[in-house]
């Protein structure tokens, strides 16, 4: 559960103390999140759908394993069990992390193994550098706290990639009575609290849906209908449906549900958890728990250098808290955005890390006297790359979650609307939904993987000092996104709608000849993907908001309404109304993208070339310092 939703490393500006301290950086990032006009730009807003998200999430599991345990509850307690024996056992990876974490005698043994093999190391070598990964992190930190930090002795670097340190820690810490209690009160709290106040929250949310399904059903028609028959009595009628249900969503944003006494006893107890919890943790875990990874300086050698390394998705390196001591977590190294495969991928062909190491080796073995490795250079090329693929993968992100959340959105609102609260309408939507998330994830799994290999390509090829081709990546301004981003939204809903009604017009009066509103609906799929690309920073082609505004406009080219009517052509076309909403939007979205500023990635360096030596070169530069030491 910590690892599903809790805080990560991109969580870092909302929960790091930037302030004077945790209380005022968090709530100068709720208000600065909230501030209205700027959900798009400002990444607290992000922050705070995320949070979010991680909540539903844990709502949603814990919801369908109790529907799970009441339908069917020997086969839940039988598969809960088998799951629990197989942790036991040495037949899974998580015995590792087990032995590491509980093993005492165990770990012991393995660092007894590892500082004999360092006291070899230490005889043969004037410098040594430690590089971890995983599990390996949480040992070599052991290691290097051992005695009093006897063990750093000539140790000029620790590297972690991907380190188990801070989960293996937070493992260690669960044995302790207090914080095991706490574990497991929060969770608890957490359940009695959304238990308790699910009617403070779900009449409302299903009044306020209903109401925007109401207030949409009222001024649909008017996209669909030609204006010649939109006569003064319907456009009353049409007023006074979008008068009552404004008031239906006035009245329901403070619509209570019934509260018994046992909702009031389990929000009494959730509170009460909370309080103990927050009480436990303020005057017997913290005062523990500070600098708990702060490694002992030895008074014969210079303290070595201490370096964390791990992705922003990373399941095992990605945990924010607790912290790390000053300057020792870097910056996001860019893999592939995969939880799992983030873990095992850091050294890959592909990888920028294995390159910013090599980088370091140079720096290790350069010579004042000798220029020939220009290491700075080679530091700063792939620093420049690594920025470029985090900007990459954040917009990438981005655009799949906006498009999740219009699948999302058009699944589970009318649920909603028929009165089901959150957790049931996405149980009940699980099918589209799991099916659209599986589709997605493959697709920008796939794409982000060819683009990341893309770039690396190119900067192989800049570190051999051949000739660059442009910047692969254009990324809009967040400051330029906005206007384009809601008029395609806004034209995306119009199309929709305006396309159900047609079809429901072309049924209702097969007399008029209403054709091609399956272009409508084609362009409002489009539009929506378009609006979703343009909010996350993709440059979007003008020609193809251009070709959607007309797809919606062919209904209105195509189809024939009342035969006997005197009115002008353009009045009668069914569809007409849509075609104009959806122009304006598109015009509106049109001059937002010629406006918009583009920022070029990577960043184009500086005019001095890059030329890094061959592998032979670079053999041939160690060996000679070599010689020149000896």
């Amino acid at each position: 559960m910590l690892l599903l939703i809790g805080p990560d490393r991109r969580d870092r500006s909302f929960w790091a103390p930037t302030e004077t301290s945790f209380k005022r950086t968090f709530l100068s990032s709720l208000r600065d999140g909230l501030r209205p006009g700027f959900f798009l730009i400002s990444p607290d807003f992000r922050h705070l759908a995320r949070m979010g998200w991680r909540f539903l999430t844990l709502l949603v599991l814990l919801a369908a394993f109790m529907t799970l345990l009441m339908k069917h509850p020997w086969w839940t307690a039988g598969g809960a069990g088998a799951l629990v024996f197989l942790l036991c056992t040495r037949l899974n990876l998580a015995d590792h992390v087990i032995t590491a974490a509980a093993r005492d005698q165990e770990r012991e043994r393995l660092l007894d193994f590892l500082e004999e093999r360092l006291r070899w190391m230490r005889g043969h070598c004037d410098e040594i550098v430690i590089i971890a990964h995983s599990q390996g992190g949480f040992l070599a930190h052991q290691l290097m706290a051992r005695h009093g930090g006897r063990n750093q002795s000539k140790v000029i670097r620790l590297m972690g990639v991907g380190s188990g340190l801070k989960p293996i820690w937070f493992l260690q810490q669960i044995r302790r009575p207090l914080v095991g209690a706490v574990a497991w009160m929060l969770p608890i709290a957490s359940l009695c609290l959304a238990w308790g106040t699910s009617p403070l929250i779900e009449p409302s949310n299903s009044q306020v849906a209903a109401a925007m399904l109401m207030q949409l059903k009222a001024t649909t028609p008017t996209l669909a209908l030609p204006l010649a028959v939109q006569s003064p009595e319907f456009v009353t009628a049409m007023l006074h449906d979008m008068a009552q249900s404004m008031e239906r969503t006035q009245s329901s944003l403070l619509l209570v549900g019934d509260m018994p006494w046992e909702r009031w006893t389990a929000i009494v107890v959730s509170t009460m958890l909370t309080i103990a919890c927050g009480l436990i943790v303020r005057f017997r875990i913290h005062p523990e728990a500070k600098a708990p990874f702060a490694l002992p300086t030895p008074s014969d050698s210079k303290p070595l250098e201490w370096e964390e390394y791990s992705s922003q998705h990373d399941a095992v390196g990605r945990m924010l808290l607790p912290t790390l001591p000053q300057n020792v977590e870097q910056e996001a190294t860019p893999v592939l955005g995969h939880p799992l495969g983030d873990h095992t991928n850091y050294f890959d062909n592909n990888g920028l890390l294995s390159r910013r190491l090599a980088a370091m080796l140079l720096a290790d073995v350069d010579s004042p006297t000798r220029a020939s490795l220009i290491t700075q250079r080679w530091s700063e090329t792939v620093a420049r790359y690594e920025r470029a693929l985090r900007k990459q993968h954040d917009r990438r992100r981005c655009f799949q979650a906006v498009l999740i959340l219009w699948v999302a959105s058009a699944v589970l609102i009318p649920r909603i609307a028929r009165g089901a609260t959150i957790v049931e309408a996405v149980i009940g939507s699980w099918q589209p939904l799991a099916v659209a998330t599986v589709a997605l994830s493959a697709i920008f799994t796939w794409r982000g993987r060819k683009s990341h290999r893309k770039l690396v390509a190119m900067l192989d090829t800049e570190l051999r000092g051949e000739p660059q081709p442009m910047p692969p990546i254009n990324i809009v301004a967040p400051e330029h996104r906005t206007s384009a981003t809601l008029a395609l939204a806004i034209g995306a809903v119009f199309a929709f709608f305006g396309a159900l009604e047609l079809s429901l017009l072309s049924a209702l009066q097969p007399a008029w000849n209403v054709h091609s509103f399956g272009a409508a609906m084609l362009a409002a799929f489009i539009l929506a993907a378009l609006a979703a690309a343009t909010g996350s920073g993709y440059r979007v082609r003008r020609r193809w908001v251009a070709g959607a505004g007309f797809l919606a406009c062919l209904p209105a080219l195509t189809s024939s309404g009342p035969l006997n009517s005197r009115a002008p052509v353009w009045a009668t076309a069914p569809g007409g109304p849509l075609a104009a909403a959806v122009l304006v939007a598109v015009a509106i979205a049109l001059i937002g993208l010629t406006r918009a500023r583009v920022v070029p990635l990577p960043e184009v360096a500086s005019s001095q070339s890059l030329v890094v030596p061959s592998q032979r070169g670079a053999a041939n530069s160690i060996a000679t310092l070599e010689a020149e030491r000896r």
